[in-house]
């Protein structure tokens, strides 16, 4: 007998139209022009960043490099959502996280063209080298967290991984880490 144990429901809300017309109360955050401003620039830095090195590594002046185009804004979003303190473990395609997070782009080239000094970052120490191998991070996220949580820290640990990361053994492994 199957019995449903729990119900999962995405919302969807729209502010804007796409004439740019306001179609629904702003939430808070929206009438801080110079907060949006910010993160505005933060996402085309971030474009701007991935832009110059695609273009790098197609000719041969980068050893790779995993884009993140179309996924700026999320990473900015959630990167400006953390505290400094706060610790990140960013898989391959957070470029747009990290620069947020203080680290210089000379530092993320670096990594990209074999440098080891590019996971030697200067700001924010707490945060972990990036993750290549897929789903792992949030493994690595679970332990973290549970430290945090033993020392009774006010802090958290941020891991991201896309779709091709849910269907790894080391995502379910940290889901069920962290559910134990």
């Amino acid at each position: 007998m199957k019995k449903t144990v729990a119900t999962f429901q995405v919302e969807y809300h729209q502010f804007l139209n796409p004439q740019g017309k306001v179609v629904h109360e702003l939430p808070h955050f929206a009438h801080q022009p110079a907060k949006l401003i910010a993160l505005y620039r933060s996402t085309v830095l971030a474009r701007n960043f991935d832009a110059k090195c695609i273009a790098l590594q197609r000719t041969g002046k980068l050893g790779t490099y995993a884009s993140l185009l179309g996924q700026e804004a999320i990473g900015i979003g959630a990167a400006s959502a953390m505290q400094v303190e706060d610790v990140l473990l960013p898989s391959y395609r957070e470029s747009a996280m990290l620069l947020q997070r203080g680290v210089t782009m000379n530092e993320l080239l670096c990594y990209w063209g074999g440098n080891e000094r590019g996971n030697d970052l200067k700001t924010p120490r707490t945060d972990f080298p990036i993750c290549i191998t897929i789903g792992r991070q949030v493994v690595h996220a679970v332990g973290v967290a549970y430290a945090m949580k033993l020392r009774k820290e006010k802090r958290v640990a941020v891991a991201v991984c896309g779709d091709g990361g849910t269907s790894k053994g080391d995502f379910y492994e940290g889901i069920n880490g962290a559910g134990v």
